[in-house]
């Protein structure tokens, strides 16, 4: 009769804990050659926002957080129509804290060059990441798969490709 309590315990309490929101906490942006930036979660609410959907398993996941481009150029990154020649050689790379990363071409994450938006998530359909994925997590908007979608960001970095 102990068994059975004990377990529905455990399975509650696993149940609870994937669904609790995940702390907020800084996220620091590197740039090959330049101090770091760390962005605190008020810095990241505070920049441009946008909305990213993907559909998995037949059912839309809308994610919504701070642009990408916004907090890039607040380390100091080139954007814009000063996106070109030698800056287009460098690449970001965020990762993950489980060590997983992704990386993604300088001119991938800027608005002069793609329409749809990288975003930095802080939110899944309304509600705030829970934390599997947060709290925050890179989405690139218009990837068919959320292969490049690092969960649990805790870095961001740019840097030159060799």
């Amino acid at each position: 009769m102990r068994f059975p309590l004990v377990l529905a315990v455990a399975v509650v309490s696993l149940a609870i804990g994937a669904a609790t929101p995940a702390l907020a906490q800084d996220l620091k942006v590197t740039v090959q050659g330049r101090d770091s930036v760390t962005l605190t979660p008020a810095d990241l609410k505070a920049l441009p926002r946008a909305k990213a959907t993907f559909t998995a398993h037949g059912k839309p996941i809308t994610y919504e957080g701070a642009v990408l481009n916004a907090a890039l150029k607040q380390a100091g990154v080139v954007s814009g129509d000063r996106l070109m020649g030698r800056y287009l050689n460098q690449v970001v790379v965020a990762r993950g804290a489980d060590g997983f990363t992704a990386s993604y071409s300088l001119g991938e994450t800027d608005p002069i060059y793609r329409s749809n938006p990288v975003i930095i998530a802080d939110s899944k359909d309304g509600q705030p990441l829970d934390a599997k994925e947060g709290p925050y997590r890179l989405v690139v908007d218009g990837d068919l798969r959320p292969g490049r979608s690092v969960r649990q960001v805790v870095s961001v970095d740019v840097k030159a490709v060799p």
